[in-house]
């Protein structure tokens, strides 16, 4: 993609190292926030607002991401890729369909198997929760895996 048709379509322009960056926040504290959430009691006091300021700074890091430069190239329609650019893109989809099959397999076995084992149910709450999670996952993986796929970084 040429760097003119870049600028048309991306609205955050990130460099290689800022899209690593934002990607691996959005990750770190969605995933983050789920897991402690998930083993914090209820109603927990200053643990619950850190885990809560986790999850709105990692959805907007997610929402930032998605409209950067990653997010668009990610998600630009294939006339506006060059062949290598298309098969980094395509590659990062497959990563990223991989990584949501696995989070779908193991939010359906994972509380039958608590379920069954330790007669332990999870709630409502926390099944939104995790679609929430592999909801953000989805919106910024492909991007994500192409920020570190990228060769433009020196380091």
């Amino acid at each position: 993609m040429a760097a003119t048709d870049r600028d048309r379509f991306a609205r955050i322009n990130l460099s290689p190292r800022s899209g690593k960056i934002l990607g691996s926040y959005a990750l770190i504290a969605m995933h983050g926030w789920f897991f402690t959430k998930l083993t914090l009691p209820s109603a927990d006091g200053v643990a619950e607002l850190l885990v809560g300021i986790a999850a709105i700074t990692g959805m907007l890091a997610s929402v930032f991401f998605f409209v950067g430069t990653y997010g668009v190239i990610a998600n630009a329609p294939d006339e506006m890729l060059d062949e290598r650019e298309l098969a980094d893109r395509n590659r990062a989809y497959f990563g990223a369909f991989k990584y949501i099959v696995l989070m779908a397999m193991a939010g359906g076995m994972f509380p039958e198997f608590l379920a069954k084992v330790f007669d332990f149910k999870l709630s409502v709450a926390t099944m939104e929760n995790f679609m929430l999670l592999m909801f953000t996952t989805a919106l910024i993986l492909p991007g994500f895996l192409l920020a570190w796929s990228d060769q433009q970084m020196a380091d």
